[in-house]
């Protein structure tokens, strides 16, 4: 049985372990050997937070299935029963996502260690915000009411602010402002929305929102709570319209805090937006959004490829991928259609799979641009014949290009076709067309890069000698999409779980 312990054990090794890395730190500095000595004590992070991900684990997968929605009030009294208290909920998603999230951002740190020197200040503290931030993330991922999930996922949106400051310019200073700025209205948003969803239900715990919804008869109050708190999180997630501040955030960052960011809480607000529509405001039993964000998914692709396709600046070029792939999964997410079979299984295996294989693909790419940015190349210009010049960085961002353009037999390849899958499956096949349409405007630039990267001669053929250690995370991702192409059945078996739970939702 799950109890509060095995969900709190993972979340609290982070908080300690971040608290404990700014003096620990401080010491390494002290001695002659600051690199290995980071890695020892990052992987002594990561064994006990594995530890405690498997714990987890096993303890909910000897749950029955029809009983594996498992709730677990944090403060349940006679005037506040477990029925409507905050809590910790756990399902074959959270089970899932956690997973990911630990893994995925083991390999990150591996990078941002030999990225951002530890030698140096204020690196000790780069480092332990980043792991509160996937403490946030957990508890986000775990949590079973909406007040705790919006305390967890505004902790985790105002720690990333950190990240994209640690260069202090004035570029990282007027990314960092503006995307404080959408944060705090997102934030507010939201507050108002919850506000509504309270005065409605008179509780935030997941199921009983859910229960006294499906009786509501009058649901013009509902659609006004569903407005603000759809549009506070469209602004964390980089909705269009409300993504002008991605692109810029993610140049102005370090590429290590890039990486993360879009491997990690960039693609986290998609289980966000999975928890809310469509585990308590179900269509259609609850409140019928599916049209809705078939068009913000439609402008979100088209958007974010057409800007990319205008852009000179590589890492900008990035951004907007990341803009558009969030409309990728909002079209899975409007494809998860309960009540019919083919859509919920391919919608939600599309989402979580390409949760895992977009941020797999946005940090790859991040890391790599981010050894190019180290030698001076930012532009297409300044990308012709670096293939030659940096042989095995180039590979990876070739293989990630390949990705993000849906070439078989890689990841993203995969990823695309459930996804345009499910919107067939949910009648939207419009959507579906305008998503391959998309797909291959995002080839063509992307090709473009690629062309110009190995096919243009560059001004200086002088081989540049690139950094070994940086390169070890860049191709342990760069077989993850290799192998996550050929045999996607790792990754959609364990997703399988969670669909296999629809029928038992309350």
């Amino acid at each position: 049985m799950v109890s509060v312990y095995d969900v709190a054990y993972p979340i609290v090794t982070f908080i300690v372990f971040a608290i404990l890395t700014i003096p620990t730190f401080r010491l390494i500095r002290k001695t002659k050997h600051e690199t290995a000595l980071s890695l020892v004590w990052f992987a002594l992070v990561f064994a006990c937070a594995f530890a405690a991900v498997a714990n987890l684990a096993i303890q909910y997968y000897q749950i029955p299935l029809d009983q594996s929605f498992v709730n677990i009030p944090l403060a349940a009294t006679a005037s506040a029963p477990s029925e409507v208290s905050s809590a910790f909920m756990i399902d074959g998603i959270s089970i899932y996502m956690t997973i990911i999230m630990v893994a995925v951002s083991a390999t990150v740190i591996l990078y941002s260690i030999f990225y951002i020197n530890p030698s140096k200040r204020p690196s000790e503290r780069y480092f332990a915000i980043m792991l509160l931030l996937v403490a946030a993330l957990i508890g986000a991922v775990c949590a079973g009411d909406l007040l705790t999930l919006f305390i967890f996922w505004e902790a985790a949106a105002a720690g990333s602010s950190f990240l994209m400051l640690y260069k202090k310019n004035r570029q990282s200073l007027n990314a960092t402002l503006k995307y404080i700025v959408m944060i705090v209205i997102a934030s507010a948003f939201i507050v108002f929305g919850l506000s509504l969803v309270y005065g409605i239900t008179g509780t935030l715990n997941f199921w009983a929102v859910k229960d006294a919804l499906m009786v509501l008869t009058d649901k013009s109050l509902l659609i006004l709570a569903f407005i603000f708190i759809a549009a506070g999180y469209a602004i964390e997630a980089a909705i269009v319209p409300f993504h002008f501040w991605l692109p810029d955030a993610y140049n102005a960052a370090p590429a290590s805090s890039s990486a993360f960011l879009s491997a990690l809480v960039d693609q986290g607000s998609y289980y966000v937006l999975i928890r809310v529509l469509i585990f308590i405001l179900t269509p259609t039993a609850v409140l019928d959004w599916r049209l809705m964000l078939a068009f913000m998914a439609a402008f979100t692709m088209i958007v974010g490829n057409m800007f990319a396709l205008i852009q000179n600046n590589v890492k900008v070029l990035i951004g907007n991928i990341c803009v558009a792939d969030v409309g990728y999964n909002l079209v899975a997410m409007a494809s998860i259609v309960p009540g019919v079979a083919g859509a919920v299984t391919l919608g939600l295996q599309g989402n979580l799979y390409f949760f895992l294989i977009g941020g797999i693909t946005t940090a790859l790419s991040f890391m790599a641009v981010g050894i190019m940015n180290h030698y001076g190349f930012k532009t297409l210009k300044d990308f012709a014949g670096i293939g030659r010049r940096l042989p095995y960085t180039s590979f990876a961002l070739l293989i990630a290009a390949l990705s993000f353009a849906g070439v078989p037999p890689l990841g993203g390849f995969i990823a695309k076709y459930l996804v345009f899958t499910a919107a067939i499956e949910a009648d939207f096949a419009w959507l579906a067309v305008i998503g391959v349409i998309m797909s291959v405007v995002q080839t063509a630039y992307l090709f473009r890069l690629i062309n110009v990267m190995y096919a243009k001669k560059p001004k200086d053929e002088t081989r540049i000698k690139e950094p070994l250690k940086l390169l070890i995370p860049i191709f342990i991702l760069v077989g993850a999409i290799i192998i996550l192409g050929l045999f996607p059945s790792i990754v959609l078996d364990p997703i399988q779980h969670a669909v296999n739970q629809f029928p038992f939702m309350p």
